[in-house]
């Protein structure tokens, strides 16, 4: 029975880097939750193909904990799915990289290219594997996934790397928390609390025309999301929740933000309001640039966990966030933002339209001072950290 412990605890501590940041410093994620579904099993399974890959490849023996001090010139490679919102949370602690004094060229995919062109931490953001440099000082992996493994073994055998993820894998986490301890990691920077990491960053070309945004009238103006690809985090009611507010704050006007799958959504709305000529609709109207400015423009921004609304963070715009599943706020935002989240498990069209209208009239009759306020309609999700 002792051995059957012992290689039982052998095991267990094989795959704690599945669930535990390799940097050591806190992190809001559901690791409790992730464990409870997940057998030994399948968490050694998870860890140890990803083993067998570094070990085939031979790149087991040329990772580092961090970068050589006098490396100055960086190879940072970005692969996996093109998401708007990770990509903001993932990118944005390249802040530091100034701090550091160090040069970074991204390797990724075209969307992401496209996400971050002309951005200024970045080199160059490069696409083609025939494009790449010969000379980097240094490699960084955003994790052990196949598509940066073998980037890397085609090109840079036998450069020295790092990884920022390693392991880690299928919890649901505060992604700019974990980027940011995981860069100080690899730069030999100090950590610091969750509420000090680096501010959500865009795309800093598309800030170019900040200090000369729109003409608005003093009146407020309300943002609204609109559209998205998952179901759950999708919400179908805004008609109600306009309507609600514009019968207590009928002064508001309304603009309407989303990429094409949100017009069949927007011909619904502009069909069912009571407001037509106080409501601006820009649904699949704008390119991606455009839109920063817009969400600055506005008083408050109501969305859905998406893209848009990891822009309206990055903009600093004050919301009334949509949630649920197992994504807790703490995944998202920090306590210093200005934020209202209102969770439902189910789906985020379990919320009634009410509700956000409450609060969103709530928040602009006093809206300074604000920091995150959670509201949970079913169970709380968890959220360790």
């Amino acid at each position: 029975m002792k051995l059957i412990n012992r290689i039982v605890g052998y095991f267990q501590k094989y795959t704690e880097q599945i669930y535990l940041p390799r940097h050591g410093q806190r992190v809001f994620s559901n690791v409790g939750e992730f464990l409870r579904k997940s057998s030994l099993i399948r968490l050694i399974w998870l860890r140890l193909k990803r083993d067998i890959l570094m070990s085939i490849t031979l790149q087991r023996w040329l990772e580092s904990a961090a970068m050589p001090p006098d490396s100055r010139r960086i190879l940072y490679v970005y692969l996996g799915t093109p998401n708007l919102g990770d990509s903001i949370m993932d990118l944005s602690p390249r802040a530091l990289w100034k701090v550091k004094g160090v040069a970074v060229d991204l390797f990724t995919n075209g969307a992401v290219a496209a996400f971050y062109a002309g951005d200024e931490y970045f080199q160059q953001i490069i696409t083609d594997p025939s494009k790449l440099d010969s000379d980097y000082d240094f490699i960084v992996l955003q994790s052990y996934s196949w598509k940066c493994l073998k980037l890397k073994w085609k090109n840079f055998f036998c450069a020295r790397f790092a990884s920022l993820y390693g392991h880690y894998y299928g919890c649901e986490f505060n992604r700019l928390v974990y980027s940011d301890a995981s860069w100080r990691r690899i730069l030999g920077l100090p950590y610091v609390q969750d509420t000090d990491v680096c501010k959500p960053i865009f795309n800093s070309a598309f800030d170019a025309g900040s200090d000369n945004l729109e003409a608005v009238s003093q009146k407020k103006r309300i943002a609204v999301a609109i559209g998205g690809v998952v179901s759950w985090r999708t919400y179908k009611r805004w008609v109600e929740v306009i309507n609600i507010v514009h019968s207590a704050m009928p002064d508001c006007e309304w603009l309407l933000l989303g990429s094409d799958n949100g017009k069949e959504d927007a011909a619904r709305i502009l069909n069912g309001v009571q407001l037509k000529e106080k409501l601006i609709n820009e649904v699949g109207a704008l390119s991606l640039s455009e839109i920063p400015n817009k969400l600055k423009s506005a008083d408050l921004l109501l969305a859905a966990d998406g893209g848009l609304m990891n822009m309206g963070r990055a903009k600093s715009v004050p919301m009334v966030a949509l949630f649920s599943g197992e994504i807790h706020p703490l995944m998202r935002f920090s306590k210093c933002d200005s934020v209202i989240a209102i969770h439902a498990q189910g789906g985020v069209s379990e919320i009634q339209p009410e509700i956000i209208a409450n609060h969103v009239i709530e928040f602009l009759s006093s809206p300074s001072g604000r920091q995150l306020a959670s509201y949970f309609l079913d169970d709380e999700p968890v959220c360790d950290g």
